[in-house]
């Protein structure tokens, strides 16, 4: 799309980008996973 569009970054395209840490500003991701929420979803954390 960045070529077709003549952009210079492929940030200019993509639908949901990521700062240079990795993490979504839009989504606030990555976060903390609560125990409801893993429950909710028959989940278990193994250290």
């Amino acid at each position: 799309m960045t070529m077709l569009t003549g952009s210079d970054s492929i940030r200019d395209v993509i639908a949901f980008p990521k700062t240079t840490s990795g993490s979504g500003l839009m989504e606030s991701c990555p976060s903390e996973v609560d125990e409801q929420q893993l429950k909710d979803l028959h989940l278990k954390v193994v250290q």
